[in-house]
């Protein structure tokens, strides 16, 4: 008789299979053939996707054990609410953010031997560049990165809740990728201006999102490099999961930028995900090794961690808010 230990090591070391089906389903466009309202035959599904009749049944029935579709081959299978997510036209759909995880955040993850080596990023050695040149170099693939983080970014509309933005003059949202939580803010704000602030063509990018087409008359959009400076005078500086990308010396160098520019009175709001001692919290720990396979220098931090990198980089925490997905938002002003 299998022990539980065992069946857990067995589920354990099979947890490749979830992620490559899911993957698989949505980037090969199965999940799009399946209707929103209604059931397909598998046999109907295979002649629509190009796919083999026996493999897509194994398929279907192994997603279907993973709440990911609901069905059988008698009664055709339907999307689950997880399903849904990986449709392409849905409207909070978390296409990309499978994409990326299931290719290039895979193939990386399948180097993790290299950073448990050296301490560096394996994405580096499997791609032979650091992921935010790749990006650069890639347009297709830096278009998946940004959607994909804004994907998993739920908490991103209980954020002016969190911090009262509605007496800020100027916002400037430092890294902001294409402006989804400015434009979250400036939604649920009317009187502020803003920047988004980020590399050249990731403002590029920006262009056609709503941060751009809602609020072209509140938004300037300003290209640049954190590491050099930001724009100058906001009275509120915003750094959306941008530390956790970063070593200590680096971030000093960002958060020492943000101190410089500010408007007098200005407050820096800070959101990451924070490692909390013995909650065995698999989310936030598995995000703790993926800053390392990923990036090399980045890592979650705890909050003891957090208040040492702001206190060196002269900011004190005013008050630290929980979100969802284990996100916090720590509210500094300059000691």
């Amino acid at each position: 008789m299998q022990s539980p230990a065992g069946r857990q090591l067995i589920e354990l070391m099979a947890g490749f299979w979830k992620t490559q089906a899911v993957y698989i389903a949505t980037e090969s466009g199965i999940v799009d053939h399946i209707p929103v309202d209604g059931r397909i035959p598998a046999i109907e599904l295979a002649l629509e996707t190009g796919t083999d009749p026996d493999a897509l049944g194994r398929l279907l029935l192994f997603l279907e054990s993973l709440g990911v579709v609901d069905g059988d081959e008698t009664n055709g299978y339907a999307l689950t609410p997880v399903g849904e997510l990986l449709r392409t036209d849905t409207r909070d759909s978390m296409r990309d953010h499978v994409r990326i995880y299931g290719s290039h955040f895979y193939q990386a993850w399948g180097a993790l031997s290299h950073s448990l080596r050296t301490g560096g990023s394996a994405f580096t050695h499997v791609y032979g560049s650091d992921l935010f040149s790749y990006l650069h170099q890639n347009p297709e693939l830096s278009l998946t990165y940004e959607r994909a983080m804004v994907a998993g970014t739920p908490f991103f509309a209980e954020v002016s809740g969190a911090f009262d933005f509605s007496g800020a003059r100027r916002i400037v949202d430092v890294a902001g990728g294409h402006g989804a939580l400015l434009n979250e803010i400036l939604n649920a704000n009317p009187g502020p201006r803003a920047v988004l602030f980020d590399a050249a063509h990731v403002i590029e990018e920006a262009a056609g999102r709503p941060i751009a087409t809602d609020h072209a008359d509140r938004c300037e959009r300003v290209p640049g490099d954190f590491f050099e400076s930001v724009p100058e005078n906001g009275d509120v500086y915003l750094l959306s999961r941008i530390l956790h990308c970063f070593d200590d010396e680096a971030c000093h160098r960002i958060l020492t930028n943000c101190r410089r520019a500010m408007a007098p009175g200005g407050k820096l709001v800070i959101l990451e995900r924070m490692l909390t001692k013995g909650t065995g919290s698999s989310l936030t720990q598995g995000y703790n090794m993926h800053m390392l396979v990923v990036l090399g220098g980045g890592r979650e931090r705890d909050e003891a961690q957090y208040r040492t990198l702001l206190d060196k980089a002269g900011f004190a925490v005013e008050s630290i808010h929980e979100l969802p997905l284990e996100t916090h938002l720590l509210v500094t002003a300059p000691s």
